[in-house]
């Protein structure tokens, strides 16, 4: 167990000149033992409002992608950030990794850490997975933010695009060399700068923080996971998400356009949302003050209700 300072980190951990200006919070960094491996988990001191949070990363990310947000939305909660199963310092067994397998996560560590409810963040695939949360354990959700999340239903899936993606995920040696070739740092740095609508955001620290995982024994297996059964990271809510809901995109978000606004709105019609400019895919941490800023006014005055 090692006390972190979130204001002090550095890129890999953090550092001042990134953080929000707020007080300083401690960050407490342990390993559950989950039923399919430890789970690598930061969190803060227990607030006393007995509000909590929980935050999902995205595709190939980690609990560092969260360091600018955690002392900001400490404010009013006890904040805890989780690698998922098969990313960052989480184990990588092979398993059949779907969004609804880090739902089960979820829950569990809710149960482990005695919380009823809490209110889930979720960037990218990490909202594909709170999306799905939120509707399979709706008496769980207390609220939703979900930062350019992956995961809406194709309104014409390929079948021959999910054919050939398993097949190149299954086949031994395409495998291997996809993802040696995708574990280097030039290719992290070439999948960053396509993330970052700032250039230079994508510091070597950034890039390093993003490869690290890839040289664990096992990361092949969760990596190439979406490649190997496509079905398993779309959303499936046939009952609806009923959470309170802000939806947040950058404006110059490549990966994921934020014309995707328009089916998620369809999806969560009530859901607010709002589009931060000059922002690529990672909002909550190429633009923290802004991100922080409209996350904590949805979550006073819709979850926390104190407006």
């Amino acid at each position: 167990m090692s006390a972190l300072l979130a204001d002090e980190m550095t890129d890999a951990e953090g550092s001042a000149a990134d953080a929000p200006e707020t007080a300083t919070v401690v960050v407490t960094e342990t390993f559950w033992h989950w039923r399919h491996g430890r789970i690598r988990v930061w969190e803060t001191e227990p607030h006393p409002s007995g509000q909590a949070i929980v935050l999902l990363h995205g595709y190939g990310a980690m609990v560092e992608h969260w360091r600018k947000n955690i002392p900001a939305l400490a404010a009013d909660a006890t904040v805890y950030a989780l690698d998922l199963l098969g990313f960052g310092k989480s184990d990588m067994p092979d398993v059949h990794y779907s969004a609804r397998l880090w739902g089960e996560q979820v829950r569990d560590f809710l149960d482990a850490r005695r919380v009823t409810k809490a209110a889930l963040f979720g960037h990218s695939m990490g909202g594909l997975v709170a999306a799905q949360f939120a509707h399979d354990y709706a008496e769980r959700t207390a609220g939703l933010v979900l930062v350019d999340p992956s995961g809406y239903p194709p309104r014409t899936p390929s079948d021959l695009l999910f054919r050939t993606l398993r097949f190149a995920a299954e086949n031994s040696f395409l495998r291997d060399l996809s993802y040696w070739l995708f574990a280097t740092p030039d290719i992290a740095r070439q999948g960053l700068t396509s993330a970052y609508f700032n250039p230079e955001a994508v510091t070597p620290e950034l890039v390093e923080a993003f490869v690290a995982p890839l040289r664990q024994p096992g990361a092949k297996y969760s990596y190439l996971a979406v490649a190997r059964r496509p079905s398993d990271f779309f959303i499936n809510a046939p009952n609806g998400i009923a959470a309170p809901t802000l939806l947040v995109w950058g404006g110059r978000d490549r990966l994921l356009p934020p014309r995707l606004l328009k089916p998620f709105r369809e999806l969560i019609p009530h859901a607010e949302s709002i589009v931060i400019p000059d922002t690529g895919h990672c909002p909550q941490d190429e633009t923290p003050g802004a991100f922080n800023a409209a996350a904590q006014r949805f979550l006073r005055l819709n979850v926390y209700h104190l407006g």
